[in-house]
């Protein structure tokens, strides 16, 4: 089979040996596999590497599988799970203790733990349902924690594939959006999915502009996408009093916090959140069945042969969600 290999800003595809179904690990023919914005360390690495940790397919082949069967339609997980440990039993398999190794999705099949691998039901696209993974899974398990819903105001900073992703969720959840991106593709693409204000921040000083916006009391809660610095001081800053910040953009840097002034005084509550529990399955697939605004999540698809273009334009800054199709020349 073929499968995408990258180094230094090239994407290539290589020939390997199909993979074959053990115990309940089943072969998955990939239909749709989105690039995610963590795949920058691969596309920048300095020797070849592979990615791709999300997608959806059709299962063509199983050993000894407790569910799934050849030709269920299936949505592909970032992680695999032990199954034994008290995350992965309380469905945050993306916690685990013990996490079995997993192969790339940029190929035209893949290996699938049965655990995290749910049928997709028959209504859905698969395209769409590729949206299961990162576009929407951080922003989900967020919100859903944060109880972000109708009668909140809710900023999101940083409007790239998982903040357009946290708009949609947030606007399907009935919230009031507030979003802050510098980049105009982003801003257009984020009204298009709803979001109520957006601003920019290098014409306005989006700490005083939000403040002005929800009377003088911040909204009610934050999430910041960017995984950077300015922007997470600024949702903690902006949150209003007994409020919710939830972190989804990874940050490898610290930010200055002081517990007193921060948390005590304020009484907010300070989230991190990577993705969403497995027991959100059937409100993530709610979305993306009954959002009138989720397919506009996905601004480009690309074959494979198309592969070089496909991450040459996710990292322009002017995409949303970019689809890589391994059975197609062209998307």
């Amino acid at each position: 089979m073929k499968q995408l290999v990258m180094a230094n800003q090239s994407v290539d595809t290589e020939e390997v040996p199909d993979p074959t179904p053990k115990d309940d690990w089943v072969v998955v023919k990939i239909i749709a596999s989105p690039i995610c914005g963590s795949d920058r360390h691969v596309f920048y690495a300095k020797t070849p590497s592979r990615g791709g940790h999300e997608g959806s397919g059709e299962v063509v082949a199983v050993d000894k599988p407790e569910r799934l069967r050849v030709g269920d339609r299936v949505s592909l997980g970032p992680l695999a799970a032990c199954k034994k440990c008290e995350f992965c039993n309380a469905g945050d398999y993306i916690h685990c203790l013990n996490q079995p190794p997993v192969g790339t999705h940029f190929a035209e099949y893949t290996l699938a733990q049965e655990f995290v691998t749910p049928t997709i039901p028959d209504d859905l696209d698969l395209d769409v349902a590729s949206l299961a993974g990162c576009a929407l899974g951080p922003s989900l398990g967020a919100l859903t924690r944060m109880a972000t819903g109708p009668g909140h105001t809710i900023l999101i900073t940083g409007l790239g594939p998982v903040g357009l992703g946290a708009v949609t969720v947030a606007k399907f959840r009935g919230a009031r959006v507030i979003a802050v991106e510098p980049g105009p593709w982003r801003r257009r693409r984020a009204q298009e999915l709803g979001a109520d204000t957006v601003i920019d921040p290098t014409e306005v000083d989006p700490l005083k502009t939000i403040i002005d916006l929800t009377e003088g009391l911040g909204p009610h809660h934050a999430i910041d996408c960017t995984g950077k610095t300015p922007a997470e001081r600024l949702c903690i800053d902006v949150v209003r009093r007994r409020g919710k910040v939830a972190f989804v953009g990874e940050n490898p840097d610290d930010i200055p916090l002081g517990p007193s002034r921060d948390m005590i005084r304020k009484g907010i509550d300070l989230i991190g959140g990577w993705h969403f529990n497995l027991g959100l399955y059937p409100e993530m697939f709610r979305l993306l069945r009954e959002s009138p605004v989720v397919d506009k999540l996905i601004s480009h698809r690309f074959g494979f042969d198309q592969a070089q273009e496909a991450f040459d334009t996710f990292f322009s800054g002017q995409a949303a969600k970019v689809l890589i199709k391994p059975w197609e020349t062209e998307a």
